[in-house]
């Protein structure tokens, strides 16, 4: 499939282009590549064998490896190609995540950052957010998570998902708004 680093001799002769919308705008740096739009900022520090380089008219990026190109080197291109267009994303129009409760008596409430779950525990559960990331309850049921960084954006989904996932049974658990549950029969005698 990838040929061997040994056939390519010449440097550069793999790399990807990125497009960059008019209204963000891509600042390179000392290996660290910040990426600014209407949303905010994000920054990116690149790896020892990957260069990003503006071409002219800066509204187009060439993300390409600096030494010679072997199947890790082709991977960290596509790694950084895709993490640069999720930050480009981010800063226009950002990331959102939906959770869904189920079961009787959960319920969900969002003050001041902090995410008050009752998920059928004694207790409940108090989840402080980060700044750059908003959460806001359409309903005593729904979450809905929104922010810029697409990594924090679903780190913080799948934390409150893991808090009660959906049991196999009855299907009782915090769930993505679109997932679905396979439930199990119950025991038959």
């Amino acid at each position: 499939m990838y040929p061997d680093a040994k056939h390519i001799s010449t440097p550069h002769a793999y790399k990807t282009i990125i497009l960059v919308p008019n209204i963000t705008t891509i600042k390179l740096q000392d290996r660290f590549i910040y990426v600014t739009g209407t949303r905010g900022t994000l920054t990116l520090k690149l790896h020892k064998s990957i260069d990003v380089q503006q071409l002219h008219d800066e509204k187009k990026l060439l993300v390409y490896t600096n030494e010679n190109i072997n199947i890790k080197n082709k991977a960290l291109i596509g790694t950084t190609h895709a993490l640069i267009n999720g930050m480009i994303t981010g800063v226009t129009t950002g990331f959102t995540k939906k959770l869904q409760l189920i079961g009787i008596g959960y319920r969900v409430a969002v003050q001041n950052n902090i995410i008050s779950l009752t998920i059928g525990f004694s207790h409940s559960i108090n989840y402080t957010l980060p700044v750059e990331i908003t959460a806001t309850c359409p309903s005593q049921t729904e979450i809905t998570i929104t922010g810029i960084n697409k990594q924090i954006v679903g780190q913080i989904a799948a934390d409150l998902r893991s808090l009660r996932p959906p049991e196999p049974f009855k299907g009782k658990g915090i769930r993505y708004i679109n997932e679905i549950v396979h439930n199990k029969d119950t025991k038959k005698r």
